[in-house]
């Protein structure tokens, strides 16, 4: 959590928690992905499959790594275990400010979905 609140464009909110992290990469052991450079933590990407589609949350790249390829290895990885699980169709979510990741994705080829609108329910459940 420390890493990903030091990158630029990385959002943290409720579900980030210690707890609700943990939960997450139990059940996606194979998509929660860290890459380490010279013992330095150098990249993450956490996903998850929920029995139909793939999604992809916390792409980031320590700034001193960013555009070497570290991204895109990262990317290429889980989606090839996204798609050994069986996803179909993979979705991501990346803020709409963060115009830097926007076009990093573009470049390897994802698009931008204009028809349909991500909407959010918080439910009353806490995590601690």
């Amino acid at each position: 959590m420390d890493f990903w609140s030091s990158i630029p464009g990385i959002g943290l909110g409720r579900g980030d928690d210690r707890r609700a992290l943990e939960m997450f990469i139990a059940r996606n052991p194979g998509t929660c992905l860290v890459m380490r450079e010279n013992g330095m933590l150098a990249g993450t990407v956490m996903a998850g499959f929920d029995g139909r589609r793939g999604y992809i949350y916390h792409l980031a790249v320590h700034p001193q790594y960013q555009g070497q390829g570290y991204g895109q290895a990262l990317l290429e990885k889980v989606i090839t275990e996204l798609e050994n699980l069986g996803a179909q169709k993979i979705h991501l979510f990346v803020f709409s400010h963060n115009h830097q990741a926007i076009e990093f994705y573009r470049r390897l080829g994802w698009r931008e979905r204009n028809d349909i609108q991500v909407m959010s329910w918080e439910t009353s459940q806490t995590t601690g």
